[in-house]
């Protein structure tokens, strides 16, 4: 995997994905250079590998770091796109590793406008997407999204508009059982 502290092609970065395909202590090892990289391109392009990784490589491989990687996620200062780790997050959540504090991360900073619109609208997508997960927790999302009503970035207006989706099944889901 040398070349990686280098810009690569999205081809590049795909054709390494592939040849992870099925390499547990290849995959291991692009996980730790994504979280302990010293230069920000390295860990860059491990993020954005594991990010064209098969669903299932995801799965098997990615998941057991699934903690790490959101804590890395929610640091302050994080030297890489924050929207790109994210995105590798929303595939590993599940209900078994639903973590309170990584949704109110995500609630807190989608209205931060210092966040880039790339991380704002990952967070709120997360943020859908372990509503699922926890239905209970989908009027605070709602309230989260009230905030951002009047945003006009097309990012942002798209995954207001397909987690307010997700609010309004959730609600009526739960007026159904009731």
């Amino acid at each position: 995997m040398e070349h990686l502290q280098d810009r690569l092609s999205k081809w590049q970065v795909m054709a390494l994905s592939r040849e992870l395909h099925h390499d547990e202590a290849g995959i291991g090892k692009m996980c730790d250079l994504m979280l302990y990289a010293e230069d920000a391109q390295s860990a860059y392009n491990a993020a954005w590998i594991l990010y064209y990784l098969s669903a299932e490589d995801k799965r098997l491989y990615v998941s057991p770091f699934y903690d790490k990687i959101a804590d890395w996620a929610m640091k302050p200062c994080l030297h890489i796109r924050r929207g790109l780790v994210l995105s590798i997050l929303i595939e590993l959540s599940t209900k078994q590793n639903f973590r309170t504090g990584l949704f109110d991360f995500c609630l807190a900073h989608a209205v931060d406008k210092k966040e880039s619109d790339s991380s704002r609208s990952m967070m709120i997508k997360l943020a859908a997407k372990m509503c699922r997960f926890v239905p209970e927790l989908a009027n605070e999302l709602a309230a989260c999204l009230d905030m951002l009503e009047y945003e006009m970035t097309p990012s942002i207006v798209a995954a207001r508009r397909n987690a307010m989706k997700v609010v309004e099944s959730l609600r009526k889901k739960n007026d159904e059982m009731e």
